[in-house]
C-alpha cells in the first residue's frame, strides 16, 4: 500500500523522491531536514517487530519507532564484522570496493580521501555531531575530520581498552598480564578463559554509570541547544556487544525458564562448503565451553538483557527528540551492525554469512510521514542509507557510491526494488539475499543456496541440485566483478591520538585525521 498523508512531500522536492540528488534537488537549509542516526552493537533480528526470537524479547522503543517509520524486515549487513560494517555504512562503499575488510584496518591511514557520510553532511553546511560507538570505537578509527562535534568516548570496561601491546589486547581472562589491572569480580559469568565473552550485573556499579547511558545525557544537552544550521546526529551504543554487563533489573526480565534456545539441526555442517564450516568453527570454542559449564540459557538471557538496555537508551533519545524543537523536522535512522550466532550452525559470534548474521532490525522514520502499510519485505543492505539521506536532505548527489537510494521504499514500502541485499565477510566471499533466496559464494567458488519460504534457517543446502541452476545463476550476477585489495593493517603506520595523526613507518608520509 502506499503511502497515505505524508509530511516529508512538503519538504522534500518531487525529484529527490524519485531518487534524484542533483543540484536541482538542492533545498534551502532552513528546509533540509535534521537526521538522528542511532547504531546498536551485535545485535541480530531479536527485536519484536522482526520475530527473530522465538520467546519474549522486551524492545518496546524499537517497537516504537518501527509503528512510526518504516521497518524493513529484509534487511542485512553489508558485513558481519564491525569494522568493515560500518565504515560501509559511513562510506557508502562496500568492502570489496574500499579493501576495508577487517577491525585491523584504520580507514583514514589507508584511505585519507575517503568522504564519510558525516564529513560529507558537514561539507554540505550541516553541524555534525556524534556519541558513543559510530565508527568502530578503537583508537584512529574516529578521526575528527567527520565531526564538528563528539563527545568524549567513555568505555564501561577501560581496562580491557588500555592499548594495544599484545600481552594486553584479547587475552582471556585468567592469562591477563599481571600488570595491567583486572577487577576482582572478573568472569562474573563463572566461566574462566572465555575471552570477553562474559556476562553480568557488575558489583556496585550504577545505571547512570554505563557508558551507553552516557550518551544519553549528550543527546539531551544537544537536543536542548538552539541550532543554526540542520544537524546531524550520529549515536551508537556498545550494547549488546560483549562484555554482556548492564544492571540487575535487565536480566531479572527474563527468567531462565522463560529463555527458549534455538533449535540446532545438529549435522547442519555437514552440505556446506569447506571455506563455510571454517567459518563457522572459528566462533565454535565459546559455544563449546558455555555448553560445558552449563550456562546456555544464561548467555542467550545475557544478550536479550542487553538488547533490552540498549532499547532504553533508543527509548530515552526518542522520547528527548519528541519533546524538542526538533521533532516534526529530524529524520530518524536505527541500525545495528551485524546480527550475531547463538549455536546456530556451531557458531557463537559473528563473521558468517547466514541469515543469523546478516539480518538486522532497520527503520527509517521520516517526520510526518504516515502509511496505510509500513512493512517493506524488499531486500536492502546498509551501503544504500548514505544516499538515501543525502537524497532526503537535498544534497548534491555524491559520486561513487556503491548503494541505491531508497526514498522510492519510504515512499511507498511496497514498491518495487530491483537490488537485492549484498553481505561481505573475508575477501571473495559474498551472500545475495533476495526476497526467497539467499545465495552465498565462496572466494573458491564453492557455493550455497537456501529457499526462505520453506528454510527460514538455511539448513538445507540446494546448490547441489541442478534444477536450481538459473536460480544460482540469477543470483550470482550480482557478486562484485573484482575484489580490492586490503589495505595495509595498523601495524604500518604510527598513531598518535594526541595529533590524530597516522606516520607510515616506512616512507614517513604523515596523514593528518584531523583534515
Amino acid at each position: 500500500m502506499r503511502l497515505i498523508k505524508t509530511g516529508f512531500c512538503s519538504l522534500v522536492t518531487a525529484g529527490s523522491i524519485c531518487g534524484c540528488t542533483g543540484p536541482s534537488a538542492e533545498k534551502p537549509a532552513s528546509e533540509k531536514y535534521n537526521v538522528l542516526i542511532f547504531t546498536v552493537d551485535d545485535m541480530r533480528d531479536y527485536a519484536g517487530f522482526l520475530n527473530g526470537y522465538a520467546g519474549k524479547v522486551y524492545t518496546p522503543n524499537m517497537d516504537r519507532l518501527a509503528a512510526q517509520g518504516v521497518a524493513f524486515t529484509n534487511a542485512h549487513v553489508t558485513a558481519t564484522v564491525s569494522c568493515p560494517s560500518r565504515n560501509a555504512f559511513l562510506t557508502g562503499l562496500r568492502p570489496s570496493t574500499s579493501g576495508l575488510y577487517n577491525n585491523g584496518q584504520w580507514w583514514k591511514a589507508a584511505l585519507p580521501d575517503i568522504v564519510t557520510m558525516p564529513q560529507y553532511f558537514k561539507n554540505n553546511g550541516y553541524y555534525s555531531a556524534g556519541a558513543g560507538k559510530v565508527f568502530h570505537h578503537t583508537p584512529g578509527n574516529n578521526p575528527p575530520c567527520s565531526w564538528d562535534e563528539f563527545q568524549d568516548q567513555v568505555f564501561d570496561d577501560p581496562w580491557y581498552f588500555q592499548d594495544w601491546s599484545p600481552e594486553k589486547y584479547w587475552l582471556d581472562f585468567g592469562y591477563r598480564d599481571p600488570k595491567v589491572p583486572m577487577p576482582d569480580w572478573k568472569p562474573l559469568n563463572g566461566i574462566p578463559k572465555i575471552g570477553n565473552n562474559d556476562w553480568g550485573a557488575i558489583p556496585g556499579k550504577e545505571e547512570k554509570d554505563y557508558g551507553d547511558v552516557q550518551i544519553v545525557n549528550f543527546a539531551r544537552d544537544f537536543l536542548a541547544k538552539d541550532h543554526d544550521k540542520p544537524f546531524f546526529l550520529a549515536m551508537g551504543t556498545y550494547r549488546p556487544h560483549v562484555p554482556l554487563h548492564v544492571p540487575q533489573k535487565y536480566f531479572d526480565m527474563y527468567p531462565l525458564d522463560s529463555i527458549v534456545l534455538p533449535v540446532i539441526k545438529e549435522d547442519d555442517l555437514d552440505d556446506v562448503p569447506a571455506e563455510g564450516k571454517k567459518l563457522a568453527m572459528e566462533g565454535n570454542n565459546v559455544f563449546v565451553k558455555i555448553k560445558e559449564y552449563g550456562k546456555y540459557k544464561d548467555a542467550l538471557q545475557a544478550y536479550l538483557a542487553c538488547i533490552t538496555f540498549a532499547d532504553a537508551q533508543l527509548g530515552a533519545v526518542l522520547d528527548l527528540l519528541e519533546k524538542s524543537k526538533y521533532a516534526d523536522n529530524t529524520i530518524v535512522v536505527f541500525w545495528s551492525d551485524h546480527g550475531w550466532h547463538h549455536g546456530t550452525k556451531q557458531h557463537w559470534a559473528k563473521q558468517t554469512l547466514w541469515e543469523e548474521c546478516t539480518r538486522i532490525p532497520f527503520i527509517i522514520k521520516i517526520p510526518g510521514a504516515k502509511y496505510s502499510d509500513n512493512i517493506c519485505t524488499r531486500p536492502v543492505d546498509m551501503v544504500n542509507v548514505f544516499p538515501t539521506l543525502v537524497s532526503l536532505c537535498g544534497l548534491p548527489s555524491m559520486e561513487g557510491l556503491d548503494g541505491h537510494d531508497m526514498t522510492p521504499l519510504l515512499e511507498n514500502p511496497q514498491a518495487k526494488w530491483e537490488y537485492p541485499a549484498i553481505t561481505e565477510i573475508k575477501v571473495g566471499n559474498v551472500a545475495v539475499r533476495t526476497e526467497n533466496w539467499r545465495y552465498i559464494h565462496y572466494f573458491d567458488g564453492t557455493e550455497e543456496l537456501y529457499d526462505k519460504t520453506t528454510d527460514p534457517n538455511d539448513w538445507y543446502n540446494l546448490a547441489g541440485d541442478e534444477k536450481y541452476r538459473d536460480i544460482i545463476e540469477s543470483h550470482k550476477k550480482w557478486i562484485p566483478a573484482s575484489f580490492a585489495k586490503p589495505v595495509p593493517s595498523k601495524e604500518k603506520y604510527y598513531f598518535d591520538p594526541g595529533t590524530y595523526t597516522y606516520m607510515d613507518r616506512k616512507t614517513g608520509v604523515m596523514i593528518d585525521g584531523r583534515k
